[in-house]
């Protein structure tokens, strides 16, 4: 991964870039050079420095040669050689053959500039790779990329995770492609962490090699067998950022939408006949078009996703599925590139996704991402199955993401998937009302809306600054379909990307619903909301482990289940605590009741909570588990990370579930009152003088504005937690009263 590292104040090693090109250099294959053809440098003859620009210790050694006859290109300390190639920033390759015989400084932690080679554009930006010396790097055991001005060397490294070790002879390619960009390479190895946008060239137009600029004894380097080729202009496509959330998109998305009637028994629709149904060749949704290898009938749910009436073959899908080098050079990230070639996928689908943290939808996926669930068409459906099918993220493109983030591909934790879109097969026409069934449910529950119990859901009065409910329409509208954590996988267009934002839009969802709306005005909202919960309940349901605490993770998914199931009377998806007790939902495993060192009587329990599987509290090597039992005089680095996650990426985000949760009287389905009651001291305990105790006793300031308690992310949340919680029966000081905290107890003892 790219390490992007703090600036530090150096002695630069300047390089005087000629005027013009210089071709007087040696070359082994004689004229002058040209485009696509390479010339290379064997520095074997006596004027084999003709054309260079050298400064310092800078000879040709006639005693040292890679091939073991002739001469190499030595570089002292403080030396510089310069090779102008042109008067243009072009693309090309270099690749050349460095000797480092591994010595390193008496202290290799000190900031020290030790030799480097490297590309140089026309303004003297460069791109070196080498030995740089620092108390967070390494450079006594391995190289280091400087992305700089040619003079702040320090301002942009790449933490290549190449070592040096054994002393010898090491092979350097840059290849500037046309495309694709900035490539580097170690013994023909990609070096991946080398981010060809992060770089800052637009071409090149000089090579340098520079010695060890260090104070004292320095490390000599010698160069053999460098090869150019020259390219012509570098045409890599621009960044583009976009936001499939603001209000020109929501707009262009509705108006696309079916206006969305409210069903009751009253006025359930009929079942059609199966020749009523259209008998289509293709169906689309979401810019997915499946098209089937017979015209087949088709139907959509309440909601607005296809199924079609089985068996059925789809025999193609657009935008198509790519595989191996039908990938385009340029789009590979690094993720990509870790991959064996046939293992490399893009616009990827999964038939019947597993309720499995793995997919291979794309092989940009971190961690979750499995080559032997990669499919390839054509795709035979039978009743039962669910096709989710996915539109990869370009390179270049940085999408907004629900509430906050911006994601790009190949970019730091960002997911590689834009969108996707579910296709069902099922045996039999369908209502008008009916919800899809769960992707990862083969017993296909089919739930109908007309059974909705709307009466569940309050009229609260709603409050100044109510956000449009089409916002969060379209929040909720496409399929949320992450089986995984960590939002690696979870596309952009559909859901939210982090756990805060998950549990925001949870709770904001649930809120409107319980404000005093019209019927109609909800019923979208309605809908799709219920269908997200339908989806993650029939994950659980078909085994999936559930979302556990780990800092802002894990959030959000909770919810949307416990109100499917009591607006649909699903007794096992409301109370899903009972139903499936080892399921893990960060809100209850990140709250229990327990002395606080606060006084209060339930507790934040950590970074990594309380597992749900085994009631032991995790600690993950670091630390991560309950803390708040201590006194801030007894916490070490874990404990105050899980006191910063307390305050930034969780709490904040649960008080609209909580209050929706109060509002509809859901209290004995969500069962965990711990969750309730810590969100009451959230918003009440006055934690100023707890603050002043934490910086004194640990140097850690939670005193900003956004850092304390008392409030929520959202100013529509304040707003309607300040006018309707005091107005509810259930106490507001929950969290004052003695509870039994043998769970707590039992976690810690563990």
């Amino acid at each position: 991964m790219t390490r992007q590292l703090p600036a530090f104040a150096l002695c630069a090693v300047v390089i005087a870039v000629s005027a013009g090109p210089i071709w007087s250099q040696q070359e082994s294959t004689g004229g002058q050079p040209a485009k696509g053809r390479p010339t290379v440098f064997t520095f074997e003859e006596r004027d084999a420095l003709s054309g260079w620009t050298t400064t310092g210790d800078v000879t040709v050694d006639a005693t040292k040669n890679r091939q073991g006859t002739g001469g190499t290109l030595k570089i002292g300390p403080g030396g510089k050689a310069l090779l102008n190639l042109r008067d243009r920033d072009e693309s090309g390759k270099v690749e050349m053959w460095v000797y480092d015989d591994g010595a390193t400084p008496e202290n290799a932690k000190a900031h020290r500039i030790g030799p480097r080679w490297g590309l140089v554009q026309g303004d003297g930006h460069v791109l070196a790779t080498g030995i740089l010396y620092a108390g967070y790097l390494g450079g006594d055991e391995g190289y280091t990329a400087s992305a700089n001005d040619g003079k702040s060397w320090f301002d942009q490294l790449f933490w290549l995770g190449v070592r040096r070790a054994p002393a010898g002879w090491h092979k350097w390619t840059f290849d500037f492609d046309a495309e694709a960009g900035l490539l580097v390479f170690h013994n023909d190895k990609e070096v991946t962490a080398v981010d060809s946008r992060k770089v800052g060239l637009k071409g090149f137009n000089a090579v340098a090699i520079w010695g060890d600029s260090g104070e004292g004894q320095g490390q000599t380097i010698w160069v053999d067998d460098m090869s150019v080729s020259l390219g012509g202009p570098v045409m890599v496509a621009a960044v583009v950022e976009a936001d499939p959330y603001d209000a020109e998109a929501i707009a262009a998305e509705t108006s696309t939408s079916r206006p969305t009637a409210v069903y009751t028994k009253e006025n359930a629709p009929a079942t059609p006949k199966l020749d009523e149904l259209p008998l289509k060749e293709s169906v689309s949704q979401y810019g997915i078009t499946w098209t089937f290898q017979e015209a087949a009938r088709v139907g959509q749910f309440v909601g607005g996703d296809w199924y079609v009436v089985g068996p059925a073959t789809v025999k193609a899908i657009d935008p198509e599925p790519l595989y191996d080098a039908q990938i385009p050079r340029r789009e590979l990230d690094a993720m990509d590139k870790e991959r064996k070639p046939e293992h490399r996928v893009r616009n990827g689908f999964m038939l019947n996704p597993p309720p499995e943290m793995k997919v291979a939808y794309d092989s940009g996926v971190r961690n979750w991402f499995d080559p032997s669930l990669i499919q390839k068409l054509p795709v035979a459906m039978r009743p039962g199955d669910s096709l989710v099918s996915t539109i990869s993220m370009p390179k270049n493109l940085v999408l907004a993401a629900q509430l906050r983030n911006k994601i790009e591909r190949g970019v730091d934790d960002s997911s590689p998937i834009r969108t996707a879109a579910i296709l069902t097969c099922v045996d039999r026409p369908q209502p008008a009302d009916a919800f899809r069934p769960a992707f990862c449910d083969r017993h296909q529950k089919i739930y109908l809306a007309r059974n909705l119990q709307r009466e569940l859901l309050p009229t609260a009065a709603a409050t100044e600054n109510m956000p449009a409910i089409s916002r969060y329409v379209r929040f909720t509208r496409r399929p949320w379909v992450g089986t995984c954590f960590f939002g690696f996988e979870e596309p952009v267009e559909n859901m939210p990307q982090y756990g805060l934002e998950y549990g925001r839009v949870a709770g904001i969802s649930a809120l409107l619903l319980c404000t005093d709306l019209a019927p109609q005005q909800k019923e979208p909202l309605l809908v799709n909301f219920v269908q997200v919960g339908i989806d993650l309940g029939g994950m659980v349901r078909a085994g999936h482990p559930g979302w556990t605490a780990w800092g802002g993770h894990g959030s959000g998914r909770k919810l949307p289940i416990v109100l499917a199931g009591l607006l649909l009377g699903d007794d096992e998806l409301a109370n899903v605590n009972r139903s499936f007790p080892k399921a893990s939902f960060g809100e209850d495993e990140q709250t229990a009741y327990g002395d606080a060192w606060t006084g209060a009587k339930v507790v934040f329990a950590g970074h990594s909570g309380i597992d749900a599987a085994t009631g032991i509290g995790r600690v993950r090597g670091s630390g991560w588990g309950p803390y708040e039992h201590m006194h801030p005089s007894q916490w070490k680095q874990g404990q105050n990370t899980s006191e910063s996650y307390r305050r930034c990426c969780t709490s904040v985000g649960w008080v609209a579930q909580a209050l929706a949760l109060r509002l509809i009287h859901a209290e004995k389905a969500w069962g965990h009152d711990a969750f309730l009651d810590y969100v009451d001291r959230w918003m009440h305990e006055d934690d100023g003088a707890f603050v002043k105790t934490i910086k004194e006793e640990t140097g850690n300031d939670h005193d900003k504005d956004w850092a304390r308690q008392g409030q929520a992310w959202d100013a529509f949340v304040n707003e309607m937690w300040a006018r309707h919680r005091p107005t509810l029966q259930v106490p507001t000081d929950g969290w004052k009263q003695k509870h039994d905290d043998s769970y707590y107890r039992a976690a810690i003892g563990q």
